[in-house]
This record gives structure tokens, sequence and C-alpha cells, in this order.
């Protein structure tokens, strides 16, 4: 009797603790899920490239402009600290209802080997291969420290000088096509700012210089060349600086809706 007893205690003492295991098991869970819900996918994050004037997050409805270059590229010059970040895109707005975003790399006195230079260190690389136009101003401080030379000297100087920005010229071109084989490359010829005392030896090396650059550039493929010296030999007031040397407000603008004029087909197709 007394066993028999034991055992039906045994087995009482068996069946609680199984009741209170399991009723623990099951608070368990319901605390795991409840406290530790699964968390929400994080946002990606959105890079910020090196001068950019807009989060570059392109999309379906955008595309992305890419400056790169000496001190017009950057701007220098506007009084209203806007240049072709700002205007460009303006100009583009007559054409396209898509975002335009903005990647400015323009360095002021920037020669061509300092770009080519800049390009081969593959910081911006991302930024050229998301691109879908890439605007470049390079030359005028390659040949601006000829320009003041006697004729004599100019002349073998400028031989020099032009072959040299040539090399660097073509070695920017295979880079940038490298990085993206199919932005359209636009690229800005040189103006004399000093039209109204230059001498015809000047203008006859400015014209030789803008005449190779456009060949070179012109042999990409998808490459445009955009003059610049007739718009503004015979506006120099109107569109020059006050420091003598780039463009204004007014310059800039007027040289962007040549630009927007030159490529608007291919904007609207975009």
């Amino acid at each position: 009797m007394i066993k028999k007893s034991m055992w039906y205690s045994i087995l009482t003492i068996a069946s609680v603790g199984f009741i209170v295991l399991a009723m623990g098991f099951y608070q368990a869970i319901m605390v795991t899920t409840a406290v530790n819900p699964q968390p929400p996918a994080k946002a990606p994050l959105t890079p910020v490239p090196v001068g950019s004037t807009k989060l570059s997050s392109k999309t379906a409805n955008s595309f992305q402009l890419l400056i790169l270059g000496d001190s017009i590229a950057k701007g220098t010059g506007d009084e209203k600290g806007q240049g072709f970040s700002s205007y460009l895109p303006e100009s583009f707005k007559n054409d396209t209802s898509k975002e335009i975003l903005v990647n400015n790399a323009g360095i002021d006195g920037l020669e061509s080997l300092g770009l080519l230079e800049q390009l081969q260190t593959k910081r911006l690389d991302k930024t050229i291969s998301d691109a879908d136009f890439i605007l470049v101003s390079i030359g005028g401080n390659d040949v601006k420290s000829i320009l003041s030379l006697n004729d004599l000297a100019k002349e073998d100087q400028f031989k020099l000088r032009q072959d040299s920005y040539l090399a660097n010229l073509k070695q920017t071109l295979k880079v940038l096509r490298t990085a993206n084989p199919n932005a359209i490359v636009i690229f800005l010829g040189l103006y004399n700012p000093y039209e109204i005392v230059s001498n015809v030896e000047n203008t006859r090396l400015l014209n030789t210089w803008n005449y190779n650059t456009q060949q070179l550039v012109e042999e990409d493929g998808k490459g445009i060349f955009i003059p610049t010296h007739d718009l503004l030999k015979f506006n120099i007031g109107r569109y020059i600086a006050k420091d003598g040397l780039h463009p204004n407000s007014a310059g800039y603008q007027a040289l962007s809706n040549r630009i927007s004029k030159s490529i608007e087909t291919i904007v609207t197709g975009l």
C-alpha cells in the first residue's frame, strides 16, 4: 500500500513538472517573437560623388551629367556662383521632363595632363560609368602661358604644347571610354578672352588648336565639339567676367543654350 502511494506521488510530481516545463517553453516562444520581431530592411544609402550638386541616385526618370576639366568647367567667374552646373540643366528642361543629376569635378587651373591624372586615379570611375553626358572643358591653361611670347618663340612653343595636349586628350578619351563606352562627350572649344587686343597670329594659333581638337573629339564617334570663340568674340563686354578671363553669368547661360541646342535631339530621346 505504501509502495502504491509512493508511485502515485512520483507520477503526480512528474506530470506537474512536465506541465510547468511546457508552459515555460510556450511563454519563451511568445516573448521571443514579440520582443524580437524581424527588423525592417534598411533603406540603401546613396553615395555623394565628389563635386556633386545633387544626390546622385539615377532612376528611369533621371539622367546624369558629369562636368570635368578646368575653372570654366567648375563655373569660376559667374558672379551668381552657378555656372554650367545650374544653367545647363535648366536648358535641358526644355527638351526633357526627366530630373538632371549633376556631378561637377572641375578644378581651377587644371591642364590636360592634370585632367588625365585625375581620371587615372579611378576615383571617378563609378561617376563616369553612370553618366549619360560628360561635359569637358580643358586646354585653356595649356595654351595660355605661351600667348605672351614673341611670335617666333610662340610658334615653337605652340607646337610643343599642342602635341602634348593632343596626346593627353587622346588618352583622356580612352580612359572615359573604358569606363563608359556609351555616354555623349561634349567638348568645349577655346575662346580668346583678350579678343579686343589680340593679334592675327594669336587668332591663327587658336583656330589651329580648336580645329585639331575638334578632329580628335569627333573621331570618338559619340563626341561633340562645341565652338565658343565665335559666340564670345563679339560679346566680350557682355559675356566675360570682371576678371577678364572667365565667362560671367550671362556668358555661362549663352554657352549652356548653345550646348543644349546642339544635343536637343539626343536629350529628347532619353
